[in-house]
């Protein structure tokens, strides 16, 4: 049997009010039931909650809320048409005004949230009896006796604040209607350039690039071509680059494929030819690259790697017999390299890194026509000491550390040197290397260290300045260090022009302090672009 209401003040009972739920609460009966009117369905105003859905208004049977609503005005006090205190339809006083004893609406309790995707949204009459978190828009509710009590001494009507389930002192849940629209961005670049460069002279370049490259998707109609569909799509890259210039040449093709087969193993492939003429002897290069990657982690991975060359050596600036190692690397040789290496890249922007860390490890055995192993590391770490709050005006300490070293049986064109931009500043091109006969030769070890602090000097951070310090060695091996360890400090400036693009140019000066008799010093250098 349904518990019966407690009488109050008069001695009159409370009416009995309903609920029409999914879950609905046990129905309350009057001691004193007054005569059946029909029921009057009464819709709330609906809003939305970011966390939970459409909250729906509902009855709460029991006590009073923590703070206190406004009650309904009786109908004589409610114009027609016009919606109460509490936000009802007017329907509620054309129900009221019938012809009745003393028709009152009951009292109606807050609106309770419906629960969303996460479970029922807070709401602040969630402790209270008789609450249903699931009630429906629609309440149902009986008129009372002409003799009942006051709405003013009833229970609490809606209260305005618990529309939105949250108590007045917090923030209301902010809803944004978010549609998400993809549409594709530019992919392809076709670049052309003329520059000049401290280490590799007067140059052009002419590009060919594309990031979303399908080699399957040959064109079907001009249409095609004509909307730049053809061979694109897969997510595949190719570039084309073409390079002559006063000193080097380079022609390169290359094809990437980042998922072969929708794995995590990457297939790389591309051609090369290279001429270069450097001061000692002029040497051209023609061959390829296979490599298969694994990424392991997104930061690690993994790589074997296959190179495959036609070199040749040829207009010495020495007659035969000088220096042995060019003699012996003179005309065409052919070498086969097979490279293993293990990257871990922990930087957050792989061109302009402000933190994190890069290691690199690789081992490679080359055949041929010579016939020797060769090691690398690579280390570089960046801190980052302060910036603004958006995220500019970055100032930023990098360390950098290389090794490297090859077999005895190297040839005089796979050396290692050292100096210019990309390795030791206050040099020249090589200058800074090992040297037989007044000639450069290079070495079978190399060991570089730098540090370099960054830091903004405009507020855009177009123009930013560099103090850093150089230092390294190339020997003839790693057990005969018969060359001065040399060290350069300097400073410098990067400028960023946006119609050039991202690539900054670079412009250093630095002065060595330990160098080797000989040496060949350059204050100036001059570089575009990201890495040394």
């Amino acid at each position: 049997m349904a518990p019966a209401w407690p009488s109050q003040g008069s001695g009159q009972s409370k009416p009995r009010r309903t609920l029409t739920a999914w879950n609905p609460q046990p129905t309350q009966t009057r001691t004193n039931p007054a005569p059946f009117r029909p029921p009057e369905v009464l819709r709330g105003q609906n809003t939305y909650d970011a966390s939970g859905g459409f909250l729906a208004p509902g009855i709460a049977i029991g006590s009073e809320p923590a703070w206190p609503a406004p009650a309904l005005p009786a109908p004589s006090q409610t114009a027609p048409g016009r919606r109460g205190a509490a936000g009802l339809d007017s329907r509620l006083s054309a129900a009221a005004s019938a012809p009745a004893p003393g028709p009152v609406p009951g009292p109606v309790a807050a609106p309770s949230p419906r629960s969303g995707a996460n479970g029922p949204a807070p709401a602040p009459f969630a402790g209270t009896a008789g609450y249903s978190p699931f009630a429906r828009p629609e309440t149902t509710i009986f008129p009372q006796a002409a003799n009942s009590a006051s709405p003013t001494q009833s229970q609490p009507l809606l209260d305005p604040n618990a529309l939105l389930g949250r108590p007045p002192n917090e923030e209301p849940p902010l809803y944004v209607p978010l549609q998400p629209e993809l549409e594709e961005t530019q992919t392809g670049r076709f670049m052309f350039s003329v520059g000049v460069n401290s280490e590799l002279g007067v140059v052009g370049s002419i590009v060919i690039d594309e990031q979303n490259f399908d080699w399957t998707r040959f064109p079907r109609s001009w249409e095609d071509i004509r909307n730049a569909t053809a061979f694109r799509g897969a997510g595949q890259r190719f570039r084309l680059e073409a390079m002559p210039g006063s000193q080097v040449q380079r022609y390169t093709i290359s094809f990437t494929e980042p998922y072969l087969m929708d794995t995590r193993v990457s297939l790389g492939l591309s051609g090369h030819y290279y001429e270069r003429r450097f001061y000692e002897w002029d040497e051209s290069r023609a061959g390829g690259r296979v490599a298969l990657g694994y990424q392991f982690v997104p930061d690690l991975s993994g790589t074997l790697t296959y190179r495959g060359e036609n070199v040749k050596v040829f207009n010495p600036i020495v007659p035969p017999g000088v220096i042995p190692e060019l003699d012996e690397v003179l005309g065409a040789s052919t070498l086969h390299g097979f490279r293993a290496g293990l990257t871990l890249d922990k930087r957050d922007n792989t061109f302009l890194a402000t933190e994190g860390y890069l290691f690199d490890i690789g081992f490679e055995q080359v055949i041929g026509t010579f016939h020797y192993p060769r090691a690398d590391l690579d280390f570089r770490k960046y801190f980052l000491l302060r910036q603004h709050p958006d995220g500019s005006g970055r100032h930023v300490l990098s360390l950098s550390a290389r090794m490297a070293i090859t077999g005895g049986d190297t040839p005089l064109y796979d050396h290692y040197f050292a100096g210019g931009f990309s390795t030791i500043r206050g040099f020249d091109f090589r200058g800074a290397s090992h040297r037989k006969s007044g000639l450069v030769v290079g070495g079978h070890f190399l060991l570089l260290n730098s540090i370099e602090y960054l830091f903004p000097i405009t507020a855009d951070d177009t123009l930013r300045g560099v103090v850093f310090c150089d230092t390294g060695t190339v020997e003839p091996s790693i057990n005969d260090w018969t060359d001065r360890y040399r060290v350069a400090p300097g400073f410098g400036l990067r400028i960023t022009i946006p119609a050039m693009g991202p690539a900054p140019i670079a412009l250093d000066f630095a002065f060595p302090v330990s160098k080797e008799p000989g040496d060949d010093r350059q204050v100036f250098s001059f570089f575009v672009g990201f890495l040394r």
